[in-house]
This record gives C-alpha cells, structure tokens and sequence, in this order.
C-alpha cells in the first residue's frame, strides 16, 4: 500500500496550539501581577518618603503638626494599593486583577502628582504606568488606566488646579492635551499589544508544529523498529535458493514477509497493511503473530483453512475491537519440497521464471483481502517449479516507484529485470528489482523475496 507522510488532525493541532498559547498568556499575566504587587508596596513607601521631604510639619500659629500629605500619602497610598497587592497575591491572572491594578496605577500617578505639587516631570509618572501596563499584553487594560487619567485631570483642575498643573488658573483646554497624549501613546501601546499577541500565538503555533514533527518522527521510528524486527533472520530453506529484503520509505508502511520452515516444506507470506506509522506496525505484528500461531497449531493445513482463520483473527482485533476499517493484501504460499506450490489470498501478481522453457511468466491472484469481511472464504491456485525455476515476490513499493521521467515501474520492468538476471545468485537478482526506477528514495516500502527451486536431493547433496 502506498505510505503518506503522517498526518496530524489540524483540529487537534489548532487545539494544542490555543491551549499552549492561553497557559503562557496566563503565566505572563501572573508574572505581570507579581510585578505590580512589588511596584504598588515601592510606590507606598515612595509616596511616604516624597511627603516627607517635601512637606513634614506645618505651623499654626505656634503650633508644630505633621503635614497633611504625610497621612494622604500614608493612608491613601496604603488604600490604593491594598487592593491591588490582595488580588495579585489571591487571584492573580484573573481580568478583574489586572483592571484594578490599571486604575490604582493611574490613582498612583495622580497621589504622586499632587504630592510634587503638578510638577510636569511627575507627570512622566502616567505614561511609564501605561508602558509597564503594556506588559499584560491586554490592551483592553489600558481604556480604564485612560479613562482615569483624563477624569482626574478633569475634576482636578475644576477643584484644585494647583494639584495638578501647578498653577492656579491653567487654561480651559489642559487636561484635554494631557490627555490627548495619553490617547496617542495608547495607540501605539495597542498596536505593540496586539502585535505581541500574535507573536505569542504564532510562536505556540510553531512549537505545536515541532512536537507534530517529533512525535511523528518518533512513531515512525517505533513503526520502523516494529516493522524490522518481525522479519524472519534467516529465509534459507531446504529445496529452495532464497533471498529477501524490505527497504522502508522515509514514511513507514507496513509491508510484511515470512518464511517458515516446516516438516517437508514452508509456508511463504508477503502483505502490505493499509496506513503507515506505529498504528500499521502494530496491526502488521497482530497479523505475523495469529499467522504463526495457525501455523504452528497446524503446519500441515490447508492453505486456505489457515487464510481464513488469520482473516477471522484480524477481522475480529481491527474492525470489531479497534473499530478501525484497515485490511490488508496478502498472499499465503504453501511450498513442499517437491516443487509444488499452493496460494491463496490476494497480492500482487507473482512472477515466474522457466528455467527450461526461458521464460518469463506471471500469475495472477483471484483471492481477496485480509479484513474484509469475517466470513470471506480463500480460493487457492496451485503450480510447480522445475530445477532452476524461480519464483519473485514483491509489494507494491517495486512498480509504483518511479523512474527519472516521473513514470511508474510497473509489472513489465520487473519481468525485464528477472529476464535480464535470471542465471545471477537469488542475491543479485533481488538486487536487479530493487535497482528499478533508478534506486531513489521510493515513497512506500518495498519488499523483495526471490526463491530458486533447487530440489531437496541437490540440496542434501551440497551439504
């Protein structure tokens, strides 16, 4: 079966992808929270220390007090950042959070304004606030931080002018160019916000992406791990000059041979399970495992009884039980070591080299696939090998690999190759099919087993 490259649901990897993105969203806007908890408790004592330098005692008459911008910045400052430290600590991440953080900042800048007397350079106070707001990635942070600038300049400088702007009769029009540069620094924020933002989704994007390409590469690697180690070490048999390779693509599939020895004979099996990746290796390793089981149970039994006891098995374990809708091509040979064969199943055609006559034939196969249906039954198709005949299995990963031309190899090029080697070693001619379509990188796997019927006598004898 053809492999394609491992596909990862783009539902599930959007998903992942979201998920990833909200927890750093999430962490960062703790961090920020953490961060403001600091900044509110070093602004209150600020604040205390300013009143303290700049006004500590006033006199009435001849009476001594303490200052009135001691106990503002003392009490005030501790109300305002009260809140915001509690919530930071309690709830932090939370929206209602980072809102009152954005109000109390701005309620800052308007304490420590007030406190210097509206001197301009506190002023710088409102929009190193914005900035560091900013830091939530939340632009929605800012409408409130702006609404309470501009309502306190308002409100100020109807009331109390001086602590605000310095000056007891600013014009009419000033608190509308503070906050007309609160409002262009805002749009520039916005924008660095929402561009931050999608930095953070596109960087989770790509992570997601990563871990897809490992994971599948990770699979693929097991898939390939379970897919090697099932294949027989060791396919010499007595009667029979054998060879067979697998070479997987860089997106495993799930080609599958055996050969077993038994009493008189073998059996040979060639498939190729639908899918690719660990989920086709394992159900390639199901398959190989309820076929030597039958075998064992029974070596001597029809080839068609023990076809159909492996289509029940694997029907059963991945229609019925994963509820998967994979099958499986698949050929069951059963040789004896008088030269004659039996099969079953259905796979690509077999090809047959006549030693005697000098060529060149090819069988196909009439049965069907494995998984189905659990009732569907195995005809089987017998012929013989003379001395020297040889008998060329393959997957689909032979003929439809392509040449330089772009054009699949197809069944001919494969009875060219066996007609063009036939008098090399089994090794050489397994070689020659492999060769086929250039010997480039194939998309699926591809599978090679040559048999050369050689006789049980001649075989004694060369041992």
């Amino acid at each position: 079966m053809n492999a394609t490259p491992m596909i990862i649901d783009a539902a599930e990897q959007t998903q992942r992808a979201e998920a990833l993105f909200q927890q750093r969203n999430l962490d960062n806007l703790r961090r920020v929270d953490r961060w403001f908890a600091y900044l509110m408790f070093g602004q209150w004592v600020f604040a205390i220390a300013l009143a303290l330098w700049i006004s500590p005692y006033t006199w009435v008459g001849t009476v001594q007090s303490v200052h009135m911008h001691v106990f503002i910045a003392v009490f005030v400052g501790g109300a305002i950042s009260a809140v915001p430290i509690a919530l930071a600590i309690l709830r932090p991440g939370w929206i209602v959070t980072r809102n009152v953080i954005a109000v109390a900042q701005m309620l800052w800048s308007a304490l420590l304004i007030h406190l210097s007397g509206g001197r301009i350079e506190t002023h710088f106070h409102v929009f190193g606030s914005l900035a560091f707001l900013a830091f939530y990635r939340d632009w929605k942070v800012l409408v409130p931080a702006t609404v309470v600038v501009a309502a306190d300049h308002f409100v100020r400088q109807m009331l109390w002018p001086e602590s605000v702007f310095g000056m007891s009769n600013p014009e009419s029009w000033r608190f509308l160019e503070h906050a007309g540069w609160v409002v262009f620094e805002d749009v520039f924020l916005i924008i660095a916000c929402l561009t931050s933002e999608a930095e953070m989704r596109k960087i989770a994007t790509q992570q997601v992406a990563v871990e897809s390409t490992e994971r599948a590469a990770k699979e693929m690697e097991i898939a390939a791990s379970i897919q090697t180690s099932i294949l027989p070490r060791d396919v010499s048999v007595p009667g029979l000059e054998a060879a067979a390779a697998m070479r997987p693509a860089e997106h495993v599939g799930g080609d599958y041979y055996d050969v077993m020895r038994v009493n008189n004979g073998c059996w040979i099996a060639i498939g190729d399970v639908t899918g690719h990746g660990v989920r086709a290796g394992l159900t390639m390793l199901q398959a190989q495992s309820a076929l030597s089981a039958l075998i064992r149970h029974d070596p001597q039994a029809r080839p068609a009884d023990v076809w159909v006891g492996l289509n029940r098995a694997y029907f059963n374990n991945v229609r019925e039980r994963l509820h998967h809708d994979d099958h499986m091509t698949f050929s069951l040979i059963r040789f004896r070591d008088d030269g004659g064969f039996e099969v079953v199943g259905a796979h690509e055609e077999i090809v047959i080299w006549r030693n005697q006559r000098a060529t060149c034939e090819t069988l196909p196969l009439s049965g069907t696939w494995v998984g189905l249906a659990t009732d569907a039954k195995a005809p089987a198709q017998s012929f013989r090998l003379g001395l020297g005949d040889l008998l060329v299995l393959y997957t689909d990963g032979i003929i439809e690999a392509r040449d330089e031309n772009g054009q699949m190899v197809g069944i001919e090029a494969v009875r060219e190759a066996v007609t063009q080697s036939h008098a090399k070693s089994v090794e050489e001619i397994r070689d020659a099919i492999f060769a086929l379509g250039g010997g480039r990188r194939r998309d699926d796997d591809a599978s090679v087993l040559v048999f050369r019927y050689t006789g049980v006598a001649a075989n004694e004898a060369a041992a």
